[in-house]
């Protein structure tokens, strides 16, 4: 009775044994698949971490660039508040140049005017002048011929 009853315990812990085996197989292929995961998962961690480094140093010198840029553009902006203030001097000047050429033109014309009155009126004194002429040579001869006639 012992024995058999030892039989059925072999038996059993040896069924139990098998089934500790398998699970311990089962188990053992979870952790390989566990550890490759690991793995994988370890690498793809360094990748990322590669990658956002990548970005990291990408982002930094676009920064770098963006406040170089920023710079150039505050000098033009200075540059060209510069050049718009010479112009504006340039426009001032330039503009009582033109004010001053204005007036002088208008005087020119002006005097141009009173030029052209002027010598119309010569010429109608000229005219006057010879007409008188004229006249007093017609006269002069009038009077010849009344002097003819009465001596």
């Amino acid at each position: 009775a012992v024995v058999s009853t030892q039989s059925g315990h072999y038996g059993r812990d040896s069924k139990l044994a098998d089934e500790k085996k398998n699970q311990n197989k089962v188990l053992e292929m979870d952790l390989v698949k566990l550890r490759k995961d690991i793995e994988a998962m370890e690498r793809s961690e360094k990748k990322s971490g590669q990658s956002q480094k990548s970005v990291e140093v990408r982002l930094d010198r676009c920064l770098e660039e963006i406040e170089k840029y920023k710079t150039l553009l505050s000098a033009e902006r200075a540059k060209s508040a510069e050049c718009s203030n010479i112009d504006k001097e340039t426009f001032g000047k330039l503009s009582n140049e033109n004010k001053i050429l204005q007036k002088q033109k208008t005087e020119l014309i002006n005097a141009y005017k009173k030029q052209m009155k002027l010598i119309d009126v010569l010429r109608k004194q000229k005219l006057h002048l010879e007409a008188s002429r004229m006249l007093n040579f017609t006269q002069e001869e009038f009077m010849k011929v009344l002097d003819w006639k009465n001596a």
